[in-house]
């Protein structure tokens, strides 16, 4: 008898286990941007994200951005950890970034940090397979600069030079 109770729990956890590595979802690479420890440029950090939607893949580099990585010393964020600080859609091959005004409110001043934080938005999400351009908005409506800097109301495209 025992043994017959050692070979189904055997049994059981085998499948339990073929279940659980047959419904792992397909991961994807993308490259999140956060400014190096001087913030004078931006460092690309490779990832894995569950293979999804375009939207729904943009939505956790959004939320990764926010959380940053303050365990690596060599990078640094460049957008406030304020949850809700942002939101995304995907129309096409266009991300919608909507900025929250708490975000702007407490985000460090000057254009070089503006020209970093827009780009470390724009260069991850178009390392989203099917984003290649981005469009901001401040508060839902479309804004004519964020911090006095950039001209909002354009179509960014990535620029890894920055």
């Amino acid at each position: 008898m025992k043994r017959i109770i050692f070979i189904l729990i055997i049994l059981t956890a085998f499948g339990i286990a073929a279940v659980s590595f047959g419904t792992s979802v397909p991961q994807t690479e993308v490259r999140l941007y956060f400014t190096d420890a001087q913030i004078l440029k931006l460092l690309p950090v490779r990832v894995m994200i569950p293979e999804l939607t375009p939207e729904e893949q943009a939505k956790l580099v959004i939320k990764a951005l926010i959380e940053g990585d303050d365990d690596n010393l060599k990078i640094r964020r460049t957008i406030p950890d304020i949850r809700g600080c942002m939101s995304v859609k995907v129309k096409g091959e266009i991300a919608y970034v909507d900025i929250k005004r708490k975000m702007i409110e407490n985000h460090s001043e000057g254009r070089d940090i503006e020209l970093l934080t827009v780009y470390s938005i724009v260069n991850s999400l178009a390392s989203v397979k099917g984003i290649t351009n981005v469009r901001f908005t401040i508060e839902g409506e479309v804004s004519e600069d964020f911090m006095g800097y950039l001209d909002m109301r354009e179509t960014f495209i990535p620029d890894y030079t920055v």
